[in-house]
């Protein structure tokens, strides 16, 4: 049986530092407790210090935190430049600076900055930076036991405890992110942000009653901000309520006319409608309101997921090669990299293994090339190994498909992440399969990562052949319809309806 799978292919972010400290998949450490012995400055305050030498710097850099507490990145980014250049040695602003940057090397360039600084700041301010410098090396120990540190010092600070929080959550321990979340909107009953972060740990552990339940707070407390109305949108759209949520995404448009990601939940939503044109017109309007480099990224990359939709794999890869070609003019590699990543993906899909191997070599390169630590490089190079590993299963060429993820698994095994680790269950899963072992693939599937549709799509076909047909109709049923705004999602979807389909008609 042949296999394809496209597991999170990469694409230009806004908030690259924030998915990277924030959401990181690290591996999980089964403890959250905090450490017994922490000097605490909270006996002086119950916050975390803001130090710098310049009054003007400190508020610009509250103006941009409040920006970015709202998801207005590219305004925050602004306002921690302006405080950058009032105070040079301002250890929080470069850290903010490092969460809102616009690409990898401007991320990186400020993680630099925050360390070098740190010395002068007080010492919850150098947790903060110690757990971004830990995080940007992928040392998820060092950078849990910072942020640990940190929520002990500062137990009664809910900053703390939302980075905490969204730390678990990029872990996918949803129920200890839900647990600091919820402590910190106790803390600070209006932290506008936790509730929005609360919503979506809730979404992730299947309980949308509660999620909705935030969600509609994240609004009450925003009335005039666009993102809990594309929050809000976005779990209307994961329960199916599509129509509805296009009402809540365009009030998002209404209110910020350039809160970009609302145009992707329009287009989204339109392409999980059957409507293409729609959904390509919605992308359009996305398109023309970038306002920076990485939004017309995004917005490039929307139009080629709804020609995905769409199922016109030409289409799709005539706009990826537009995002590759301006990524490599403005000699960002990191971007050029996510292009050919994803290009690649899309040729795995079409069947065609060997140009997939060459978009995916061409990522390697640019990844090679791009300002980024060894660390971040090292997995550029395991993640190429695993990319080729499933272009060989498509290729049929058992050999190599052993080896690449025999090769994948040591590596991993032996510096990877708790993400990567979920990785090799989906080789070893996906392998399996080709070897008409069902049993042991749905096996390996169950340990793989659930929010990915391919996973879900695999797993369902496994379960289905190994007799579980209520099993593989839940699977099939998530893989059309849950986990929407996945960039994996349009290369199954119209695969897991058609099965679940014939599951429901008792035909397979």
């Amino acid at each position: 049986m042949k296999i394809t799978s496209y597991q999170n292919g990469t694409r230009a972010a806004l908030a690259f530092a924030a998915l990277l400290l924030l959401c990181a998949c690290g591996q999980k450490d089964e403890s959250t407790t905090m450490p017994d012995a922490v000097k605490p400055e909270a006996a002086v305050t119950s916050e975390v210090p803001i130090t710098t030498s310049s009054d003007e710097a400190r508020e610009l850099y509250l103006e941009g935190r409040g920006l970015l507490d709202d998801l207005h990145f590219v305004d925050a980014h602004d306002k921690f430049i302006q405080a950058i250049e009032k105070d040079p040695d301002f250890a929080m602003a470069h850290w903010m600076a490092a969460n809102t940057s616009l690409n990898v090397e401007e991320f990186f360039d400020s993680v630099a900055k925050a360390s070098a600084a740190a010395a002068g700041a007080s010492e919850g301010e150098q947790l903060y930076i110690q757990a971004l410098v830990a995080g940007s090396e992928n040392n998820k120990a060092a950078q849990l036991d910072a942020l640990k540190k940190l929520v002990a010092a500062y137990p009664k600070d809910a900053r703390t405890h939302m980075l905490l929080g969204n730390f678990l959550n990029g872990q996918q321990d949803f129920a200890g992110a839900a647990e600091h979340y919820t402590h910190a909107t106790q803390l600070n009953a209006r932290f506008a942000g936790a509730y929005n972060a609360l919503g979506y740990a809730y979404r992730s552990l299947d309980d949308l009653e509660q999620a909705k339940a935030a969600f509609e707070k994240y609004v009450e407390l925003l009335p005039n901000e666009a993102n809990p109305q594309d929050s809000y949108a976005e779990l209307l759209m994961e329960m199916g309520n599509y129509g509805e949520s296009i009402e809540h995404y365009q009030m998002a448009v209404d209110i910020d006319p350039n809160f970009s990601s609302a145009y992707a939940g329009i287009s989204t939503n339109y392409s999980l409608m059957g409507e293409p044109e729609r959904a390509q017109e919605a992308a359009d309007q996305m398109l023309a309101a970038a306002r920076v480099f990485a939004e017309r990224q995004n917005a490039l990359f929307q139009s080629a997921t709804s020609h995905l939709f769409a199922e016109d794999s030409d289409a799709a890869m005539k706009v990826c090669n537009t995002m590759a070609a301006e990524a490599a003019a403005k000699g960002d590699h990191s971007a050029a990299a996510g292009a050919h990543e994803y290009m690649g993906d899309v040729m795995l899909n079409t069947g065609d293994a060997a140009k997939a191997e060459e978009h995916f070599a061409t990522a390697l390169e640019h990844s090679q090339q791009a300002n980024i630590n060894d660390a971040n490089k090292a997995q550029a190079q395991r993640t190429y190994t695993f990319k080729t590993a499933i272009a060989a299963m498509i290729a049929e060429d058992a050999e190599a498909a052993a080896a690449r993820t025999a090769e994948y698994t040591a590596a991993v095994k032996a510096s990877g992440t708790a993400f990567e680790r979920r990785r090799i269950h989906a080789l070893a899963g996906y392998l399996a399969m080709t070897n008409d072992d069902m049993a042991a693939g749905a096996e390996h599937l169950a340990q793989a990562d659930q929010f990915n549709p391919v996973v879900l799509y695999w797993s369902a076909v496994a379960q289905n052949a190994i007799g579980n047909k209520d099993k593989a109709m839940d699977l099939a049923s998530r893989a059309a319809n849950r986990n929407t705004l996945s960039p994996n999602l349009p290369f199954v979807r119209a695969k897991a309806m058609k099965l679940l389909e014939e599951l429901n008609a008792g035909q397979v």
